[in-house]
């Protein structure tokens, strides 16, 4: 049986790794439930390119039972003006595959929209490519139906900047703006937009 493939981005910030424990111990966990033997990735900032180290930088690990590659890339933010809301009750990306043809399926589907908002059980979850956060009047809150635990989501939630919570489909109206966020994209990077801009 062939084994699946994960993948794992880390963002580097002049030549730093952020965030880095959380990354590894997500590859462990990951490695331990699908693998005999739970993988341990050491990453030494002194192996980054020189090309790499300064900016932002985006380090993509692709891993099995084993590394089968480490890509480096200078990182550019994405626009993001309209999200198109998708349903998919059936979807499951409780784990970073390297193999995304369930999304990329339901990517196609944005038509005009700049990437999706996927509802699943008619609850919010995640973009194709990052968590998201909701701002009213009380606060910070991220969709406690998430699709993948992201790092930074968990960083935020621990740092108790943002608050966890259900939110519907038929919610979204309660919030203002939706701000993205992922390994590569803080709260500060203002990726988001108005909520009345969800198709």
């Amino acid at each position: 049986m062939k084994q699946p493939v994960f993948t794992e981005a880390l963002k580097i910030l002049d030549g730093k790794f952020c965030n880095l424990p959380f990354h590894q111990e997500r590859i462990f966990r990951t490695s331990k439930t699908f693998f005999e033997k739970p993988a341990r990735i050491d990453l030494s900032e002194s192996d980054i390119p020189l090309e790499y180290r300064n900016g932002i930088v985006k380090c993509r690990i692709i891993y099995s039972g084993h590394v089968i590659g480490i890509e480096y890339q200078h990182y550019k933010f994405r626009t993001i003006r309209k999200l198109k809301l998708i349903v998919d009750d059936a979807i499951d990306y409780s784990f970073k595959y390297a193999d995304r043809h369930n999304i990329d399926n339901l990517l196609s589907r944005k038509h005009e929209c700049d990437d999706i908002l996927i509802v699943k059980n008619g609850c919010i979850t995640d973009t194709s490519f990052s968590n998201v956060v909701f701002r009213n009047e009380s606060g910070l809150y991220t969709p406690a139906s998430y699709l993948l635990a992201g790092t930074k989501r968990r960083l935020l939630l621990e740092q108790g900047i943002i608050q966890e919570k259900e939110i519907k489909a038929e919610d979204i109206k309660e919030y203002s703006r939706l701000y993205i966020i992922n390994t590569m994209i803080d709260l500060e990077d203002n990726v988001s937009l108005d909520t009345s801009d969800l198709i």
